[in-house]
């Protein structure tokens, strides 16, 4: 399974896209389907904040357009990691979800998130806000965007990557300040 990781295109840009989070509260990042930014980013993070022994204060939340995107993900990302879903990598979808005390990396719906930000205004706990498919927007997903734009200047620590396969990175960009902007490129 290793080798299969380090075989897809973003483990080339692996380190700078950790440099570009590291450096940056936004990153808006773009890479074709199947170039492993939904797999392989959150891994990169997780795997990250590991070594720098922030293993135990990283929480991840990536969210997926819809219930099937949040569950097939987390279990494809757990299978990965030779883990069974609940352990370090976990899913929450409307009445149902697999998460444990030690889950860091937890997959969910927008509106899951949505929910949670009307308990929990600043996301206290979390480390890191993956807001994928991006371009698949709606009102819920407009609606979040608002809402994180408005949450960063209160938790400076707190890291936000927008990812898609087709994306107009310059719109997001400008709407987050000018955030720094990757694409993944796919070797043929």
């Amino acid at each position: 399974m290793l080798e299969f990781r380090r075989s897809l295109p973003a483990y080339k840009e692996r380190d700078a896209l950790l440099k570009a989070i590291a450096e940056n509260q936004v990153v808006v990042v773009s890479g074709e389907t199947g170039c492993g930014k939904t797999t392989q980013l959150p891994q990169y993070i997780l795997e990250s904040e590991i070594e720098a022994a922030r293993g135990a204060t990283c929480s991840i939340i990536c969210t997926q357009p819809r219930k099937i995107s949040a569950i097939s993900v987390s279990e494809r990302v757990a299978a990965e990691r030779g883990e069974n879903p609940g352990e370090s990598v976990g899913y929450k979808v409307r009445l149902e979800g697999i998460k444990g005390r030690d889950t860091r990396l937890l997959f969910c719906t927008t509106g899951i998130l949505l929910r949670r930000l009307l308990v929990d205004r600043d996301l206290n706990g979390v480390s890191h806000v993956i807001v994928d498919e991006i371009h698949e927007r709606g009102m819920n997903e407009d609606f979040l965007l608002i809402v994180l734009k408005d949450l960063l200047p209160r938790r400076p620590d707190l890291r936000l990557i927008l990812m898609s396969a087709t994306l107009n990175a310059e719109l997001f960009s400008n709407y987050f300040s000018g955030a720094p902007t990757f694409h993944i490129p796919v070797s043929l």
